[in-house]
């Protein structure tokens, strides 16, 4: 269920237009399914199904086999930061995803500066990163929301 709800965000997010259109930015919507894979339910394995199950669905359907390059990058590089993040009990999800959302940025700079052979991309590094983190922060707090709702049903295994 959580990889649809991720493939179904990436949709609402293909639908929302981006203003100034900026390659790379998005919001990451579909990542709050691999988040509430790690912070809710504690898994890794989920999460990384997940991510991979998001990045090939999305690529193929809303970006081409050019955009899997990037989104794989991103997504890998973003959920081995938030486990490794999700380690520190004391971080909340909204750290943890902000984490992510630069880790993710990072990625796909770099991997655009590789590709198209210009190392000039690594100057939208410091606009990338400020969007990553503050995506990464509003899909933390909707992660935190759900759980805040859930945690009645989490700790009584009725979920």
């Amino acid at each position: 269920m959580l990889a649809a709800l991720a493939i179904l965000l990436g949709y609402v997010e293909f639908l929302i237009p981006i203003v100034p259109p900026i390659a790379g930015i998005k919001l990451g919507l579909g990542n709050i399914a691999v988040l509430a894979a790690l912070v809710l339910l504690h898994s890794d394995g989920l999460a990384t199904g997940i991510m991979i199950t998001k990045v090939t669905m999305t690529s193929l359907l809303f970006s081409g086999i050019g955009g899997f390059a990037y989104s794989i990058a991103g997504g890998t590089v973003s959920l081995l930061v938030m486990v490794l993040v999700c380690r520190c009990k004391s971080i909340s999800p909204a750290g943890i995803s902000c984490a992510g959302g630069a880790a993710h940025m990072a990625a796909q700079v770099a991997v655009a500066s590789l590709v198209t052979g210009t190392p000039e991309v690594l100057w939208l590094l410091p606009l990338l990163l400020a969007v990553g983190t503050a995506t990464g922060f509003l899909n933390g707090i909707i992660v935190n929301l759900v759980s805040a709702s859930l945690k009645k049903y989490l700790n009584t295994g009725n979920v």
